[in-house]
């Protein structure tokens, strides 16, 4: 009976992982929307993409708390119920201002379901956890995937962004209702373990580098939902639909590498496999923006090296600082929240500055300096994460799970 409450609770953690990307995709096929119907330029949206950022660094912040006092399903239960009244209040947006009330809850709603999936899948799952993980956040990308292909071809058609959030908001509503008959297993005794205190995580330099490298990693990913729409529409004079459809395909990408390469990293480690991917990544973004237009296409294989870096890097937390992960995940969570949203104000100001044709450049650099900062990682941690002994030891737990059954 437990293993099927797990399977299930596993299935609508994937769902929500769904939901979630396909509000945060649609949101960038709707920004050159934004800008015609409510007179901003690109200065705005990136204040948009700092609230975005700050309400995604607090409710992760509170959620890892709520997470050890009430445990992970209250938290589910809170975020599934702040989303659906943040995507009403889309739907009826008629300024700037209901407007950047509504992705900005979104974006906090979307940070407590985030942080209750990554600190309860360990929970859930014994044996294979890297596979899952990343089968988890593939289902990320598959749900951008979804949002910015279809918003696109929808908005290419003349439907109007505000419909298309009230869609997104009924199937919210309708996850919401039957996750309160989901069991989820309690966890929130975790942070009594081991206790720590918030000055120590900010002393601890392999934390410090986590933060940093994990915040320019996500910035990278995010940046090109939100900004690449905007940059080719803006820079290439590309159609919303054919710029949503390139969008789309980096997180087609995404969640076809992230579906497949837990495999890759349960056989051939972490971090030596995340730095490799992250530079080239980088190149291919950075070859693309160099040829110009016709390159554009190229840009979406990005995704494929992009794809394992978070929920790969979220594991290795869970093993390093094992017995105070949770605590440890929602801080580094933040930060790099913190990094993503003090970036995106940056490419912002800079786009108002020398043109988002340049700044754009942002992007696939912020990948480079993750990528090096994950060598560092890699030789830090690698006498904890061995791979090849943790095949070991989940066979000998699936070996004594089926002895017991």
């Amino acid at each position: 009976m437990k293993k099927k409450n797990n399977v299930v609770a596993i299935a609508f953690l994937f769902l929500m992982m769904i939901l979630a990307a396909m509000a945060d995709g649609a949101r960038g096929v709707f920004i050159p929307s934004f800008k015609s119907e409510f007179g901003i330029d690109d200065n705005t949206i990136s204040y948009m993409f700092i609230f975005v950022a700050a309400s995604y660094t607090i409710f992760t912040f509170i959620g890892g708390k709520l997470c050890d006092k009430v445990g992970q399903k209250k938290v589910f239960l809170l975020g599934l119920a702040i989303q659906v009244g943040s995507l009403l209040t889309l739907s009826i947006s008629k300024d700037y201002s209901m407007l950047l009330i509504g992705t900005t809850l979104a974006s906090g709603a979307g940070a407590l379901t985030s942080i209750a999936s990554n600190t309860i899948l360990p929970a859930l799952v014994i044996s294979a956890q890297t596979i899952i993980m990343n089968v988890l956040h593939s289902c990320y990308g598959f749900g951008s995937f979804i949002g910015q292909g279809a918003s696109g071809a929808l908005v290419g058609n003349g439907i109007e962004w505000r419909y298309i959030y009230a869609g997104i908001g009924i199937l919210y509503f309708i996850t919401l209702v039957a996750f309160l008959f989901v069991k989820i297993p309690s966890t929130s005794s975790e942070s009594t373990v081991e206790k720590v205190k918030l000055a120590s995580i900010f002393k601890n330099k392999l934390i410090l580098v986590y933060m940093i490298a994990l915040g320019t990693y996500v910035f990278s990913e995010q940046a090109v939902g939100g900004w690449l729409v905007n940059f080719m529409v803006s820079t290439y004079r590309s159609d919303v639909q054919f710029a949503g459809m390139i969008a789309s395909a980096f997180f087609a990408f995404l969640a076809i590498g992230r579906l497949f390469g837990g495999f890759v990293v349960q056989k051939r480690g972490y971090f030596n496999i995340l730095y490799k991917s992250l530079l080239i990544g980088f190149s291919i973004i950075f070859v693309a923006l160099i040829i110009g237009e016709k390159a554009s296409i190229i840009i979406p294989l990005a995704g494929l090296f992009f794809s394992i870096t978070f929920p790969t890097v979220v594991l290795t937390m869970c093993k390093v600082f094992e017995g105070q992960s949770t605590y440890v995940i929602s801080i580094v969570i933040t930060v790099s929240s913190c990094i993503n949203m003090i970036l995106n104000r940056v490419i912002g100001f800079l786009s108002s500055v020398i043109g988002l044709d340049k700044a754009f450049y942002m992007i696939p650099f912020s990948a480079l300096v993750s990528g090096i900062l994950m060598i560092y990682l890699y030789k830090a941690t690698k006498a904890k994460l061995n791979p090849k002994a943790e095949s070991e030891i989940e066979n000998k737990l699936n070996t004594e799970a089926e002895l017991i059954g």
